[in-house]
């Protein structure tokens, strides 16, 4: 049996990977983009739709909305001393639940182009619908829109447009509130939350679930009233001023789907409290020991800690935990890094 030769991988292309040929490369491709021009030196937020495989900006008046079945990239330019020069990035994909393949495909690959016409200097980060980071998150006040709906894809239909009267949930606490669209029913809404139909620019509720909490109510009254041309919005308060005779205006949209003399005298009826409010939170980064032997274990080392900074608290973990002689596995929660 003849022994098979070991091949140096720094004798074949793969030595070119990270190599300066291979960044410039693919700088001088990202050079190309024309969305990219004006990222660079300048401290800014940008978000960009992924539209048919190109890359279109998302207006301004809309950033911390994102429809459910699209894609979109998000570069955040900030210097970390305020004092110095220079500028950091960080790039961000987004992905709805509805969105494509081809989509968040493309997404992915205009990250890495921008983060090679940057110099490859930016952290690059993935976030996903309901699970989006702490620090995703606080470019948008904590607060997001989901939409329902999206672009046309190059591959696949989604229907872009969203039809009045519609219905928002508004879920979470200070710590990230969420708020996107749902099918105008009764069984869309639960006593714990609260919920915006708009029933036009004129016709816009504000429906307060028995259990919904004040960070609730201050978003969706916010969203409410940008809804409402003239700024008025009516209240209901479940178990209050809601029911199926005061409120029928309300309810006229969401009628009951049983016409027995029995259902008609029935109250109408909503789904109980979730009481996961709490939840809308990030997840508590870990690093882990990677094992030295193929029978060893991965072993964990430490759990971040919640720090504050200025008005935030974020996850932080101290460098002198790491050992020169041991590699390192980083879970995030959304990503994974591997130090050597």
């Amino acid at each position: 049996m003849v022994k098979q030769k070991k091949i140096n991988w720094k004798d074949t292309n793969l030595a070119l990977i990270g190599s300066d040929l291979d960044r410039k490369i693919k700088q001088a491709a990202a050079e190309g983009e024309t969305q990219w021009t004006d990222v660079g030196n300048i401290v800014q937020l940008k978000v960009w739709r992924i539209e048919n495989f190109i890359v279109k900006p998302w207006p301004e008046s809309k950033y911390g909305q994102f429809h459910t079945g699209d894609s979109y990239v998000v570069c955040n330019s900030y210097r970390p001393d305020p004092k110095k020069p220079k500028v950091a990035h960080d790039i961000h994909i987004w992905i709805g639940d509805e969105s494509s393949q081809d989509e968040y495909g493309t997404a992915a690959y205009k990250m890495v182009e921008l983060d090679a016409k940057l110099g490859g200097i930016a952290v690059q980060h993935r976030e996903v619908q309901s699970k989006e980071s702490t620090k995703f998150l606080r470019y948008f006040n904590k607060k997001l829109t989901y939409l329902a709906g999206g672009i046309e894809s190059g591959f696949c239909h989604v229907e872009a447009n969203v039809v009045e009267p519609h219905l928002y949930h508004v879920k979470g606490t200070k710590k990230g509130l969420v708020l996107w669209q749902v099918p105008l029913s009764r069984d869309s809404m639960n006593s714990g939350d609260v919920f915006i139909l708009a029933a036009g620019k004129k016709q816009v509720w504000l429906w307060h679930g028995a259990e919904s909490n004040k960070d609730e109510k201050a978003k969706g009254l916010e969203v409410a009233r940008a809804y409402s041309r003239s700024g008025n919005v009516t209240i209901l308060d479940q178990g209050e001023n809601d029911g199926e005779d005061e409120a029928k205006d309300f309810w006229k949209y969401m009628p009951r789907n049983v016409s027995s003399p029995e259902a008609i005298r029935m109250s109408y009826k909503v789904k109980n409290a979730d009481n996961k409010d709490s939840q809308i939170e990030s997840f508590c980064p870990v690093l882990y020991e990677l094992p030295c032997g193929v029978n060893s274990n991965l072993g964990m080392v430490a759990r971040a800690k919640m720090v504050r900074s200025g008005a935030i608290r974020e996850p932080k973990l101290k460098r002198h935990i790491l050992n020169r002689r041991s590699s390192y596995l980083l879970d995030t929660g959304f990503h994974l890094y591997i130090w050597i």
